[in-house]
């Protein structure tokens, strides 16, 4: 449907009634997350489905499955999605980008760090050109793109300098990341979401990168005492539809789902941008170090880093070099 459903039916669409309907739903769909039962994404995910469901009069139940409930793993949100295994997927594309390589753009390091400027001037600029490429692959259509915050290092082990990353062991869940950190002297480790505190409790990795949001929402300061924010990059997050169960509802239903996907993605973008200064009040508070890294240290991650996203672009061609320069200029 090349994306083309989900502003078209959005535009003049008239929600349901507002009551929901004691009798069993027309369509019952399944929407895997790949974040945990207790996460505040998985609670935004709820609400969506609550809203969709009062919506269309409770014709339309989505229920809310997450990385414990379901046998799926970052990489295979999509791939289940494109054999309607699960009719709605969220993962971020770090994780698609292992089955379709022009989404891995997000995740070359130091490109985007600022997620306003990535809503406002990078996503308009791609945002077309990546919801044709998922509709391609896996005929699945975006209804929501957002992002998590800047992606740091959350550790045992104080890190202060570059130095520091030497020897350690460090959970990464894209490209950019593992050769960032091969570049830097530490190993990668690729586990799921729902291992990583275990792992960090058992002491067979020193730190994961990920957001302030899930850092603070997962208790890290219980398991680990430092952060390094060097704000690799930000998780560009998308949750599509499959294409066949969307054309499956009937015009009225589709036009109230779209709305309420419209709705919950700017809500969405809203909440990261609140709980990421939240998050890291509460995490200095609960006695996490805080560090950032020195102008020199900065300066010599993105000039050691600039050739992965260079070397990734030349991979993709015309595309890739288009997409990358487009979210840099809109990040500036």
């Amino acid at each position: 449907m090349q994306g083309m459903l989900k502003r078209a039916a959005v535009a003049g669409a008239v929600w349901a009634a507002a009551a929901v309907s004691a009798a069993a739903a027309d369509f019952d769909w399944k929407f895997f997350t790949i974040y945990g039962v207790a996460d505040r994404q998985t609670e935004w995910m709820r609400g969506f489905a609550d809203d969709v469901r009062q919506a269309t009069g409770g014709r339309l139940n989505i229920t809310v499955f997450t990385g414990s409930e379901l046998p799926y793993k970052g990489v295979d949100v999509y791939r289940a999605l494109s054999r309607r295994q699960i009719e709605i997927g969220h993962s971020p594309t770090g994780f698609i980008a292992a089955d379709l390589g022009l989404l891995d753009a997000m995740s070359m390091p130091f490109v985007c760090m600022d997620m306003q400027r990535f809503f406002d001037g990078a996503l308009p600029q791609i945002e077309a050109t990546f919801d044709a490429a998922i509709d391609d692959k896996f005929g699945a259509t975006p209804i929501m793109h957002w992002a998590m915050p800047g992606q740091q290092v959350w550790s045992t082990k104080a890190i202060a300098t570059l130095e520091d990353f030497k020897g350690m062991k460090i959970r990464t869940w894209n490209q950019g990341q593992v050769q960032t950190l091969d570049k830097l002297g530490a190993t990668s480790v690729s586990i799921t979401t729902a291992e990583v505190t275990p792992s960090l409790q058992r002491g067979l990795i020193d730190g994961a990168i990920t957001a302030s949001v899930n850092a603070d929402a997962w208790n890290w300061h219980e398991v680990l005492g430092n952060g390094y924010l060097f704000n690799i990059t930000l998780s560009h997050e998308v949750i599509a539809v499959n294409d066949a169960a969307l054309a499956e509802l009937p015009e009225d239903m589709r036009a109230a789902f779209l709305e309420v996907a419209q709705k919950w993605e700017g809500t969405l973008r809203q909440e990261v941008l609140t709980l990421d200064s939240q998050a890291r009040a509460n995490l200095t508070a609960k006695g996490i170090k805080l560090v950032e890294p020195s102008a020199e240290d900065a300066a010599a991650l993105a000039t050691m880093t600039a050739d992965i996203a260079e070397a990734w672009a030349a991979q993709q061609g015309d595309a890739g070099r288009s997409v990358l320069a487009a979210i840099r200029a809109g990040c500036q």
